[in-house]
């Protein structure tokens, strides 16, 4: 068996598998697949032919799509570049740790590692748990879905916060601000990037706090039919147990009441208590869905030696 970088001459076994691969997580769109492959985005597992004599192709047993975070600007030296993991597949007649092990040490030598990598996975299975932690990949967090239900027929009382807490739309002026406040709120693994802080504006709402005129918070909505996802919920540390929050969360679901929404949803570190409290007291409740994340760290080298994964 070996690994090489997937050519448009692999398309067709690529969509093969998978269509038919029983063990597969994948996030990548149909359309984006043969994109993925021009960009060298995609690492494949095969097994060569027997040589007797008759001209046969070689067999595909696992794949890996990975995409490299975007932003608007490169990052610093010490930043690591950020890659996901956009879909893995395995054939039957192959292990997923096996094959996985594989696939990572190929991605491994395959970066620029003049500067640090960072590669971060999602996982809703327990078999890919224990294929990625069997393959090297480190488990950073388990992260819970909590919803709320019958969202019309809610009602919250007014926030009674130590600090008077204006909301406001965001407006394009206010992006470089957010990231800034994001950057201090969340641990680097979940920061948001410009190109990210600019989606959420783009798709919105986006609502902003602001304390005595300075950007205290933020929370990033998407709308969909009746339900409203609250994707983000952000409070400046210094700024934090002071009312920002909740104040924030209650215009987030009034205005969600008001597109006509039904359900509220969000998710959030299964470690953040916090957090949970303060979605409890809203009426959210666990729906018992979660998923892994996992993550590979590869440090910036001065050579061109690869690692070693476990």
């Amino acid at each position: 068996m070996r690994t090489r970088i997937a050519t448009s001459t692999d398309l067709a076994a690529i969509r093969n598998l998978l269509a038919h691969a029983p063990r597969q997580q994948v996030h990548i769109g149909s359309e984006d697949i043969e994109p993925a492959i021009e960009w060298g985005r995609f690492l494949l597992l095969v097994r060569d032919p027997v040589c007797n004599g008759v001209d046969e192709a070689e067999e595909l047993l696992a794949c890996l799509a990975t995409a490299v975070e975007v932003d608007s600007a490169p990052p610093s030296p010490s930043q690591p570049i950020r890659w996901y993991v956009r879909g893995v597949a395995f054939a039957r007649q192959v292990s997923p740790t096996m094959a996985l092990q594989q696939l990572l040490r190929a991605f491994a030598q395959s970066a620029d590692r003049t500067q640090p990598q960072q590669l971060i996975a999602y996982s809703s299975a327990k078999w890919l748990d224990r294929a990625m932690g069997g393959a090297g990949m480190t488990l950073a967090e388990r992260v819970d879905y909590f919803a709320l239900e019958r969202l019309q027929k809610r009602s919250w009382p007014a926030v009674a916060a130590v600090v008077s807490c204006i909301i406001r739309d965001a407006t394009h002026a206010d992006l470089e601000s957010l990231v800034a406040l994001d950057s201090c709120a969340f641990d680097a693994l979940w920061r948001y990037t410009w190109r990210q802080m600019w989606d959420a504006w783009i798709n919105g709402p986006l609502l902003t706090a602001w304390v005595d005129g300075e950007l205290a918070g933020y929370a990033a909505l998407t709308v969909d039919a009746e339900v409203c996802t609250i994707a983000r919920l952000a409070v400046d540390p210094a700024r934090q147990r002071h009312g920002v929050g909740r104040t924030l969360m209650r215009a987030s679901l009034q205005l969600a009441q008001e597109a006509g929404c039904t359900r509220a949803i969000l998710n959030t570190q299964a470690t953040n208590q916090r957090a949970q409290a303060l979605y409890r007291a809203f009426g959210f409740r666990p729906t018992g869905e979660t998923f892994a994340v996992f993550v590979l760290e590869l440090p910036a080298t001065v050579s061109s030696l690869s690692i070693e994964i476990a």
